[in-house]
Parts: C-alpha cells; sequence; structure tokens
C-alpha cells in the first residue's frame, strides 16, 4: 500500500467519524466525485431491488446538483450479502481518485457488511 492510500484511508475514516451528524442524502448511499466528471454512486440495503431504487434516486440527486436532468450509466456493479470480499475491494477502488465531501456516507461507499450494495459509475448529462 503507498503513502497516497494510506493518507486517503485514514482522511475518509476521519471524514467519517467527524462527519456523520452533517451526511446528507437519502438512505445509505455515497457518492465520490471523480476528476473527469465521472461519479461513483453507490447505496446499500437488506433488500436488492429497494438498493437500486436508492442508487437511481441519488444519482438523479446529483446529477440535478450540476443543472442536469439525465445521466447515463457507465458501469453497474451488484454485489449481494455474500460478496464481502467484493464489497471491500470495490469500495477501495471507488475512494481512489475520488473527492470526498460531507455528502459522502462513508459507510455505504466501504460497506463489507450484510445486505447488497449497487454501485454505479454514471456520467450526468
Amino acid at each position: 500500500m503507498t503513502m497516497t492510500s494510506n493518507a486517503l484511508r485514514t482522511a475518509c475514516m476521519t471524514v467519517a467519524i467527524a462527519g456523520t451528524a452533517f451526511i446528507a442524502g437519502c438512505g445509505n448511499t455515497s457518492v465520490i466525485e471523480k476528476q473527469d466528471t465521472r461519479y461513483e454512486v453507490s447505496a446499500v440495503d437488506e433488500d436488492r431491488d429497494d438498493a437500486i431504487a436508492q442508487v437511481k434516486e441519488r444519482a438523479l440527486e446529483v446529477c440535478e446538483e450540476q443543472d442536469r436532468d439525465k445521466y447515463d450509466v457507465l458501469d453497474s456493479r451488484v454485489f449481494g450479502p455474500q460478496d464481502s470480499m467484493s464489497k471491500a475491494a470495490e469500495g477501495n477502488e471507488q475512494l481512489e481518485g475520488g473527492t470526498i465531501n460531507e455528502d459522502t456516507e462513508m459507510a455505504a461507499a466501504t460497506h463489507e457488511g450484510e445486505g447488497y450494495k449497487v454501485a454505479w459509475t454514471i456520467r450526468c448529462r
């Protein structure tokens, strides 16, 4: 693990702990802005369909904040309750190269527990 990865992980954990009172959004969702106008949007729920509905809603909210009313899904990943290793790896990949802010729900971004995690890479249009 590089120094940058360690620093990012430490910063993320600090944001997660210190910022939980200020986290906005619907349910257990996460949005991480990438440098090339992409957004990593994820949602976690015990029900797969609810997780998909939450990620759709959050993706639209993100684009509306950018004065856009549509988005393209560039990549879609769904992890089930038994996919803890995949969820953990995806969470680390999602954080890499992203901008973390007060709207980022770190529990959804790095979810390793039970339930379904739906992660989309989107671009607003």
